[in-house]
């Protein structure tokens, strides 16, 4: 009889068009026999109770993806049941046959004088049904088993879920009537009772099987690539009984393949008729690591022998084709069938499986003519003499030479991952070009050679140098394609257990890397930080040897790189002798910038100068920006139709001036002004971009020419002219006019910074007066070089200012930001920082709102008026003097 489950899969496959594959039959099917039935899966797969909800709602969660689809299997489900309504009755009539290793027991039986084994058939009744389980908790639960099943893909193998059940159809055992009688004890002791008198023995036919089958696994090292097609073997053949051994068959065989459990080989097989019992062996007995082993033949043609007593056929299948067993301990194992007739040795591929099923049905099979090609197994290793047999470039060449051009190209693929399991390589196998793909069993010359090293039960890792060797044969196009591989590999097979996996993160993590660097160094930046934090120094060494794997892919950002050699010292106790080393790498980590695939690098030198003017040091400038292009003006563009945008990291910084420093300056230029900058105060500065330079008149004019949102704009305001000199001539209300146009303009909020800002980006971690050091001169900035700060000599006074960008600029990539023109800040101004904010917001609440902040000094200014702390307020918010100008900052987030 057909399966009405089948029979419905086809339907709504192919009439209803479904998009559905053979698999996810077989899956319900499997799920069925092990989770849903106790018994046999005769019933279940020819007679399932389809008015059991849980079938119904298993199918619809494998089966169906969509609301419309749902309403189609709804429909066909209906239509099925009142088509086959005898099926469903009739079900709980049946009684299902235990499988004999459950339910064989010994006996004697009366008329017999002989020990023979019979079975006990225990009547199971209906199988109790649980009340029904919501669709999304039983959803679930099929996902959770899918995470587990799905990894090992039966496409991988040469035989498929497909022909292992149509193998299983073939040799699964049936009951068979016998016209052996045994006594029925319950019913002759009912009809004595009846009678209420003895008078005969009644008896009932014995039920035999016609064949069984039990199978041994190799689970040893030089099998773990194959392991994949063993577990699919026992979910396909469920009443199989299955056990393991680890090279050979000893006195004790495992019952789970990662288990320790075991049990008495003489035992197991006393549980077996010899009549009816097949045996299957499955190993690569010795193929796989291409090694021959005089004991192992020995121990292994004894227990050949011994199973040939035991069973009726005995076969061994091997996962390596023939060729491989010339030279191995196979061979002389294969060749054991000349003097056991009921012992024979398999290959794994499709050809040969159908004589393995032939032969485990005790029928006659052709005789097999096994190609050989000798040029295909080389005897020896050849190394020249001075060479260094353990180094990289010898261990690669030797397995070139070994292997076939595909393989050699799958072992390049192999190295893309950090680390290695079967079922991966497996799948890079499969994208490899149909045509120059290499023979599947290629995953165990990778896995088991020289270039890589096992780490764990079915994990491996290609070692560095080796790995560095095979990456440096792959073009760009064939990286950014393994990326994409191993990215779709971990979305499809190991979803959300990704994040939960340090193994299957960083993999993510590489592939991420070349797809999507920005979510890779901002996921690490985030992980870094909290493993610091919580000082757990074993995740730290994982995540240092990560950035080290992936910095090629990564090498046009450098914050994150340079930080790794520090995090690694620290992750290996190195800088414990370093006060506060814990809180000084967060902050490091804290200020890295978020990267964007929008953002560029700029790279450039900074000076460090003592108090006499002269360079004592140079460093290098790398820092991140973007370009706001701006609008045209007219029919023509300007010359810097761009606003260069540049990224302030978060941090923190002591605003302000220290009093005993204060009182230095009061006292050297007789001013008080200098005690505007107290008290000195701790602040935190979110991210932001700052333009890079003050607002040129070029970028004034794009801007000014647009459309009035709240006053006019002249469009050539300034004095001096030029439009790469800054902008003058503004008041704060044209800078914040011109700030809201941008934003409207460019759909990004611009602003002028806060007072914090300004000054935060202005240092750029420096403490000193000047962020080029102790002092300034005519040769790193604009301002009135007659007058001196320190001890530095006196310079040119230019008397106007100067293009932008023309002297050095601070670690932050900015220019200009001592002198040229006094820059305009968002704050009301207030007299001293009492009460002023700590997190870099500009300070409105309690000040003179007429006037504002004006910082960095301009051309006009002595040395001491373009300090870094140095704070302006003379000047109300309407008046545009030829010093006057201004810069502008975006928040992170940057988009309106």
């Amino acid at each position: 009889m057909t399966s009405p489950l089948l029979d419905l899969f086809y339907h709504l496959r192919d009439e209803e068009g479904f998009l559905l594959s053979i698999e996810q039959y077989y899956r319900v099917e499997n799920y069925l026999i092990q989770k849903l039935a106790n018994d046999s899966d005769i019933a279940i797969q020819e007679n399932p109770n389809l008015d059991n909800p849980k079938i119904k709602l298993l199918c619809q969660a494998l089966w169906v993806k969509s609301l419309e689809e749902k309403q189609k299997f709804d429909q066909a489900w209906t239509e099925m049941l009142q088509f086959q309504p005898e099926i469903n009755t009739e079900i709980a009539k049946k009684t299902p046959i235990r499988h004999p290793e459950e339910s064989i027991s010994k006996s004697i039986n009366p008329m017999d004088d002989r020990e023979s084994p019979s079975l006990e058939i225990t009547p199971s009744g209906d199988t109790p049904i649980a009340p029904e389980t919501s669709f999304p908790q039983i959803a679930t639960a099929i996902e959770k088993r899918k995470k587990i099943t799905s990894l090992d893909n039966p496409d991988y193998y040469p035989i498929g879920i497909a022909k292992l059940q149509e193998s299983w159809q073939q040799l699964r055992p049936l009951p068979l009537e016998s016209p052996r009688q045994t006594w029925d004890l319950k019913a002759t002791v009912m009809a004595t009772a009846k009678r209420g008198f003895f008078d005969q023995i009644i008896y009932q036919k014995k039920q035999l099987y016609r064949r069984e089958i039990i199978i041994f696994i190799d689970c040893s090292d030089s099998m773990i690539p194959f392991a994949g097609f063993g577990r699919i073997m026992k979910q396909t053949w469920a009443n199989v009984p299955h056990f393991y051994f680890d090279n050979l068959i000893r006195d004790e065989v495992l019952r789970q393949e990662n288990g320790w459990e075991s049990q008495s080989l003489t035992k197991v097989l006393s549980n077996y008729s010899p009549e009816v019992t097949s045996c299957l062996i499955l190993s690569d007995a010795g193929a796989a690591r291409k090694r021959y082993v005089e004991e192992r033949l020995s121990a292994t043609e004894t227990l050949i022998r011994r199973f040939s007593r035991r069973f009726s056929r005995v076969a061994w299948l091997n996962p390596l084709p023939y060729h491989r067993w010339y030279g191995t301990t196979a061979i002389d194992i294969a060749d054991l069938a000349e003097d056991i007739p009921n012992f024979s040795m398999f290959e794994l591929t499709t050809e040969d499986w159908e004589n393995l099923i032939t032969w485990l049905k005790e029928e006659a099979i052709p005789p097999r003519h096994f190609q050989f090609d000798p040029n295909q197994f080389q005897q020896g290793d050849n190394w020249d003499e001075d060479e260094d047999f353990f180094s990289a470039k010898s261990r690669l060449r030797l397995f070139e030479e070994e292997n076939e051009l595909n393989t050699r190209e799958l072992a390049k693929r192999a190295a893309f991952p950090l680390s290695l399991s079967p079922n991966l390589l497996y799948y890079l196998r499969q994208h490899q070009d149909k045509n120059n793909q290499a023979p599947w069993y290629a995953i165990a010359d990778i896995l088991l050679s020289s270039l890589v090293r096992k780490i764990d039960r079915e994990l491996y890792e290609m070692s560095p140098d080796v790995r560095k060797l095979l990456l440096e044969k792959l073009t760009p196009e064939e990286l950014k394609s393994l990326a994409y591989q191993l990215q779709t590999y971990i979305q499809e097979q190991i979803g959300d257990y990704c994040s939960k996996s340090v193994y299957w993160q960083n993999q993510q993590w590489l592939a991420l890397a070349y797809l999507k660097p920005s979510q890779a160094v901002n996921e690490i930046k985030q992980v870094l930080a909290e493993a610091i934090k919580n000082n757990n120094r074993v995740r730290l060494v994982r995540l240092t040897a990560l950035l080290e794997n992936i910095s090629a892919a990564l090498a046009d950002y450098e914050p994150l790189l340079l930080l790794n050699e520090p995090i690694a010292a620290y992750s290996r106790g190195d800088l414990n002798h370093v006060g506060n080393v814990q809180k000084r790498l967060i902050d490091e980590v804290a200020a890295i910038v978020p990267y964007n695939e929008n953002l560029f690098l700029f790279t450039a030198e900074t000076v460090l100068v003592n108090k006499t003017g002269q360079v004592i040091e140079r460093k290098p400038v790398k820092a991140y920006f973007y370009d706001e292009n701006l609008p045209e003006v007219g029919k023509q563009k300007e010359a810097q139709n761009y606003i260069r945008m540049m990224y302030i990291p978060q941090g923190e910084f002591w605003m302000g001036t220290e009093d005993e420093e204060i009182e230095r300056l009061v006292k050297k230029f007789d001013w008080d002004r200098y005690k505007k900058e107290r008290p000195q105060h701790l602040v935190k500065v979110p991210a932001f971009y700052m333009s890079q330079t003050p607002i040129t008149q070029g970028q004034w004019r794009a801007i000014a020419a647009t459309a009035k949102i709240d006053i006019n704009l002249e469009t050539n305001p300034s004095r001096f002219k030029g439009d790469e000199l800054p902008v003058e001539r503004v008041n704060w209300y044209q800078a914040t006019e011109f700030c809201k146009r941008l934003s409207r303009e460019t759909k990004r909020e611009y602003r002028l910074p806060s007072e914090a800002e300004w000054e935060y980006a202005c240092r750029a971690g420096t403490k000193t007066p000047f962020h080029f050091g102790e002092t300034i001169t005519a040769d790193l900035a604009n301002y009135r070089a007659t007058e001196t700060y320190a001890d530095e000599p006196t310079g040119e006074y230019r008397q106007q200012t100067t293009p932008v960008g023309q002297f050095p600029p601070n670690a932050f990539g900015l220019y200009d930001m001592h002198g040229n023109v006094w820059e305009w800040c968002a704050d009301t101004w207030h007299d001293n920082y009492n009460g002023a904010p700590t997190d870099g917001s500009a300070w409105i609440k309690n000040g003179d709102d007429n006037r504002s902040p004006l910082r960095g000094g301009s051309w006009y200014n002595y040395p001491y008026y373009c300090r870094s702390a140095y704070r302006y307020g003379n000047y109300r918010r309407d008046l545009n003097f030829y010093y006057l100008g201004f810069r502008v900052v975006c928040g992170a987030g940057r988009t309106l």
